[in-house]
């Protein structure tokens, strides 16, 4: 055995140590939630379930940009004024998500809770999707995100796979990281927000705007006027700042709370405490 060793050693170590029980059962459990997961996606929508993306900002706060919504089957006679709910347009085009504002002889109008009018048509039963049950905030960038986040790490992954024992954990730390910016970078999840509206009138500006990330963030003009808006929120700014085409070049940075920071710093050590945690269960 001794023998055996010494030439391992000369050779730099290069045989593949047996993975370790915490290694297996974190496999195992990882798999066991993706089986847990799987099932319970394959038994909602066989039950008549829904799961639709909000892509734009029409449902203000209560449904912002990046939402996931989940729906069940309704009868649209026992759809009430106030429930959100989802529906193909008559006129075809992408499922819209709204509140339903009145109905009049069994009628269904509906409008989003930032639009300024009610959508053109009612609500047939025909294109009725479902009822809005929950509203997954943030969860629509998430899942949209996947197709850049698993064959990422499982490229970070294979690519690792040959380094030393000593380097595979950070560099494999530093890859999935590098992935999870890509996603962001590409996605722009986090602090973003959009114009709604542009009305000029005697050199003065009035621009509707509304936050579209997920984390709270300042919309400011190069005058300094500025609006601070959280997901999905709403504001007028009126400036005098205006191009020739009418047009205000805002700037929107992240502008967040001590808890927020306090948050996202925590996020960003995780890497860190991994391979901390990692190295010294090595060491041990």
């Amino acid at each position: 055995m001794t023998d055996k060793r010494q030439r391992r050693e000369r050779r730099g170590g290069r045989h593949r140590a047996a993975p370790s029980r915490a290694a297996v059962r974190a496999l195992a459990a990882v798999g066991a939630v993706l089986i847990v997961g799987l099932v319970l996606v394959l038994g909602w929508r066989a039950t008549g379930g829904r799961w639709l993306s909000v892509d734009s900002p029409s449902m203000g706060q209560a449904a912002p940009v990046g939402t996931l919504v989940l729906t069940r089957p309704i009868a649209l006679d026992q759809v009430r004024v106030g429930d959100i709910i989802s529906f193909d347009p008559v006129e075809g085009g992408v499922t819209h998500t709204h509140r339903v504002v009145r109905i009049t002889d069994g009628v269904v109008f509906t409008k989003g809770d930032i639009n300024g009018a009610e959508d053109p048509r009612p609500v047939v039963p025909d294109h009725l999707v479902g009822k809005v049950v929950a509203r997954l905030w943030g969860m629509a960038y998430v899942i949209k995100a996947l197709p850049i986040l698993l064959p990422g790490a499982g490229l970070v992954w294979l690519l690792t796979r040959w380094s030393t024992p000593r380097w595979r954990v950070s560099t494999r730390l530093v890859g999935y990281s590098l992935v999870v910016c890509a996603a962001i970078v590409a996605l722009r999840p986090l602090v973003n927000a959009a114009v709604l509206t542009t009305l000029g009138e005697a050199g003065v500006t009035t621009a509707t705007v509304v936050a579209t990330g997920v984390l709270p963030v300042r919309v400011q003009d190069p005058d300094g006027v500025f609006a601070d808006l959280r997901a999905g929120q709403v504001a007028d700014l009126v400036s005098k700042a205006a191009n020739s085409d009418g047009q205000v070049p805002f700037t929107v940075d992240a502008h967040m709370s001590v808890l927020w920071w306090t948050v996202c710093l925590a996020l960003c050590c995780v890497p860190f405490a991994v391979s901390v945690f990692l190295g010294r269960r090595t060491v041990r």
